[in-house]
Formats: structure tokens, sequence, C-alpha cells
């Protein structure tokens, strides 16, 4: 649970990547609105719906946290009437019907949520952090909402933007934030010789930059898992930026790719490093 002091900044990441996204669109062309983004089949105004949408129900969902109703929200992922839709078809579903039905107000109205969610979450007190709040993969506790709405607003502002100026950035400020959200995923199992032959297989990522920070990627047969990097040698060592990192494990960069340009460097077991990337 994060100190008050921590909360607010988290509060205040929310306030400030949601103008800077408001912003960056507001000095972009009309036609920049309908262009691709890194979001498969999403425009950009797609990625801005489906952010009101995250704004909207975040205080929503705040609110009946602070309620102590558990429910499922009508128009949520586990409202009944999507129960036989996947949460990423209904995410695309919400987000098309919200672009479609707020037209031209798409900038005031995600300008708005965001302002809302703002005022929500900056109420909670240290006693209300670790109450539980509906979420569709499972209750959390209250305080992480506000992770979850930086880790949105960063990573889809990146979508947009690599693609409308081939070039896009994590704002420092929040990394630490991303860090620590995106190593809580769960990883699939990647198929390496090593691990077949009875593994396990140790990576380790040391990185630099805005966080400097060793995490160990231990790899089996079945299963992958993210720690902080242990005592000992590791069979190879992929060495990074922080913001590479993080984007890599948001699945936004190519690991073959980012190692042909020089992003991230690779020493050790190079054959594996290899077999690695290619399957990652």
């Amino acid at each position: 649970m994060p100190t008050p002091a921590a909360f607010q900044t988290r509060v205040n990441l929310v306030r400030s990547e949601a103008a800077r996204l408001a912003d960056y669109m507001a000095g972009r062309p009309a036609a920049a609105w309908d262009r691709p983004t890194a979001c498969d089949r999403w425009s950009a105004a797609d990625v801005v719906a489906h952010l009101v949408w995250i704004g909207e129900f975040y205080a929503i969902f705040t609110e009946r946290a602070l309620r102590g109703d558990l429910s499922p929200p009508p128009e949520s992922p586990k409202d009944p009437k999507y129960a036989a839709t996947p949460p990423e078809d209904f995410y695309t579903l919400k987000a098309f019907e919200y672009r479609r039905e707020l037209g031209d107000g798409l900038p005031a109205a995600f300008a708005g949520r965001f302002a809302e969610l703002v005022r929500v979450l900056g109420r909670l007190t240290p006693a209300d952090y670790e109450k539980p709040c509906f979420y569709h993969s499972g209750n959390r506790p209250l305080w992480t909402l506000a992770d979850l709405a930086v880790q949105e607003l960063s990573i889809h502002t990146w979508d947009i933007q690599s693609r409308q100026e081939g070039a896009a950035g994590l704002p420092p400020e929040g990394q630490p934030v991303l860090l620590e959200r995106v190593i809580q995923r769960p990883l699939a199992a990647v198929p390496l010789a090593a691990t077949a032959a009875g593994g396990p297989a140790r990576l380790r990522f040391a990185l630099s930059g805005t966080v400097s920070a060793a995490y160990d990627l231990t790899l089996t047969a079945a299963a992958a898992n993210i720690a902080p990097a242990a005592a000992g040698p590791a069979d190879a060592v992929f060495q990074c930026a922080a913001e590479t990192f993080i984007l890599l494990l948001y699945r936004r960069l190519n690991l073959p790719a980012a190692l042909e340009s020089g992003q991230i460097q690779v020493a050790g077991n190079l054959e594996l490093a290899r077999e690695f990337a290619a399957n990652f």
C-alpha cells in the first residue's frame, strides 16, 4: 500500500497524463483522429473513446467501493449481458460505441471523465486505500485504480504517438509506476531447448535510466516468472533502458528488433538469448 504522499503522486500522474494526451490531440490535424495506432483495429479516436470508458468506470468503481458495493456495475465487463463476450472484445465494443455516440464531443468527454476520476481519487484517505474494489479480473485494493489509470493513459498515449510521429516515449515520472505494474502481469511460458532439457533458465534484465534495477526472468518448461534479480549469475544478461523494458513487457516492442537496433544489448549465453528472443 502506498503512503499518502505516494498515492497523491499517482493521482497527480493521472491528471498530468490525461492533460498530456488531450494537449497532444488538440495540436493534431482533424485527420489524425482516424489514423491507426499500435492497438490492432483501433484508430486514435477509438483509443481515446476507450479511455473515456476507463475514466468513467474507474470513478464508478471507486464510488461503489466506498459504499462497500462489490457487484459488477451495469455495462461493465461482468454485466450478465456480456457474459459471453471476452474482455478484449468487450473493450473494442465499448470503444466503438463511445466513439460513435460521442462524435465531436469526444475530446470534451475525455477531459471531463478524467477530471472527475482525479476528483474522486483525490478524496480517498489512507483508511480507504485497502478497501476492496470491483475489477473484471478480480476484486483489488482501491488504491490500485490510480496505478491502472496511469498505465492506461501512458501506454495508450504511446500507442497513438508511435503511429503518428514514428517515435514515442514514456514520461520519466510515470515509469516507476509502469514498471511496478508490468512486472506483476502474468507471463506465458517460453519454449526453450534448455528448459525442455530440464532447465530452468535465468535471464537477467539490467535496467538503466529512470529506474536503475535488475530483474530475473526465470523460465521452466511450463512457466515464466519475473522477480528482482537474485544473487548469483544469470545465463544471459540483457541491458537496456527501463523504458525499453517496460514497453517490451507491455508487448509494444519486438525483442529481436530491439536487439538488432541496439536498444537492448546482451551478454552471456548468446545462443540462449537468441532463442529466447525468437520465442518471446
